[in-house]
């Protein structure tokens, strides 16, 4: 016999039409089906006890219900609080129970510990958890943080214990009855549903230790219900949500933030600065010379780069802003003091950023050595060598006098005529006009 038929249906869509009462929240309607099929095989004689159709949801005692509360704490883990139970029936770990002298058995009943981990319970009422099934299963299954027997059922141990030895004669008999499956199946069928309803009332009479969705059914046992028993209260206007509690951490390090379905904006830690313009000058000046290193790797001015590398002509671009200009950038925020060393008047420099140098330059100093090169400009190559020099100097606002010594073992030379002499008178009259 491959299947049997139960009100017109074969054993799996009746079985599929009951626990689809169950999950539209018409458990009643579910049980009374189930009693009416039963009363042929339930009774005196019967193949099952006359107590399956009298028993009521309120015959259900749940024991265990007060201790809920602490069951749920000792699941929750940081950011992974419990969100949703499963009380339903299940088969025990280890040897197969058996019904006692009397014929009694008591059920073995699993809760189930959620996590929005399985799914988003914390958002969910009733009606949100539907979306969760499917005709093969829940979308959370398999996925319970943990599993114990906190809560139990009394007043039933009578009627588990005859489907328990109705069972084991069918599985003994190498014909099993037709009509025995068929009671077997109703019995078993009535029990989950009836957990189902018990659940609810006792949610409905004595709440819960916090908002949490709950299901229940059969976990694994014949006949395989599922069904949502309540979701989480919907939260009235103005009403705040139960603050998540996350567990101190302290092994030395800032403990972790978590963020939940229900939390969408968590602070970011702030960008640090590569570099900081108010600051002191011995720091500007490490950070400057890190800086000068990245750009420039063959070296810390980045000269033999720059003869390796020659550069490449590019688009005119305006001139640059003179050595006057008080707003270049790097200096915008330089602070308002000037440095000890530095003369007054003078124009501030980008090397001062650098922080004290170790020569100090005073007035009673020699002059640098100068260039022999001659100096670009027009007119400058029909000067003479220590003209050139002097002039060089004074354009470099050196206020050293223009007059020198002459060279040692040099005899004095008379000026040249000509274009030499008229170059001089020119220089003259340029000096004196900036009053030089």
């Amino acid at each position: 016999m491959s299947t049997i038929v139960i009100d017109g249906l074969n054993e799996e869509d009746f079985r599929r039409s009951i626990e689809n009462r169950l999950r539209e929240g018409m458990a009643g309607v579910a049980i009374e089906r189930l009693r009416r099929l039963l009363a042929p095989c339930a009774g005196p004689g019967g193949i099952l006890p006359e107590r399956f159709l009298t028993i009521a949801a309120a015959d259900l005692v749940l024991g265990g219900w007060d201790d809920l509360g602490q069951a749920v704490r000792r699941r929750d883990l940081p950011g992974r609080r419990v969100s949703a139970l499963s009380i339903a029936f299940a088969w025990p770990d280890g040897e197969v129970p058996e019904p006692d002298a009397d014929g009694r058995l008591r059920p073995y009943l699993e809760t189930s510990y959620f996590s929005d981990n399985a799914y988003p319970f914390s958002q969910s009422l009733r009606d949100d958890l539907l979306e969760g099934y499917s005709f093969y299963g829940c979308s959370w299954s398999g996925d319970a943080e943990a599993s114990d027997t906190a809560v139990f059922v009394e007043g039933i141990d009578d009627l588990h214990g005859a489907l328990a030895r109705l069972e084991a004669r069918l599985l003994a008999s190498d014909e099993p009855d037709e009509d025995a499956i068929r009671a077997g199946s109703l019995g078993a069928c009535l029990l989950s549903a009836l957990l189902v309803q018990a659940v609810g009332e006792r949610i409905a009479r004595d709440g819960l230790p916090r908002p949490l969705c709950v299901m229940a059914g059969s976990n694994g046992v014949y006949p395989y219900f599922d069904a949502p028993v309540a979701g989480m209260p919907q939260v009235a206007p103005g009403e705040a949500a139960e603050p998540e509690v996350v567990a101190e951490i302290s092994i030395g390090a800032p403990a972790p933030r978590y963020s939940s379905l229900l939390m969408a904006s968590i602070p970011h830690a702030r960008k640090r600065a590569v570099l900081v313009l108010d600051s002191c000058e011995d720091e500007m000046a490490n950070r400057i010379a890190r800086l000068r290193r990245l750009n420039h790797p063959g070296g810390e001015d980045g000269a033999s780069r720059r003869e390796a590398e020659p550069a490449a002509p590019g688009p005119d671009m305006p001139d640059p802003l003179p050595a006057t200009a008080s707003d270049r950038p790097l200096l915008a925020h330089k602070p308002a003091q000037k440095p000890a060393h530095k003369p007054t008047g003078q124009t501030p420099d980008f090397r001062d950023m650098l922080g004290p140098r170790n020569e100090v330059p005073s007035a009673d100093a020699p002059p640098p050595p100068a260039r022999q090169e001659p100096l670009p400009g027009p007119g400058f190559a029909l000067l003479d060598a220590d003209l050139q020099q002097r002039l060089q100097r004074l354009l470099a606002g050196n206020t050293l006098p223009l007059t020198a010594a002459p060279k040692p073992d040099e005899p004095d030379q008379p000026d040249r005529p000509g274009a030499r002499a008229r170059m001089r008178a020119w220089l003259r009259a340029w000096l004196a006009r900036f009053g030089l």
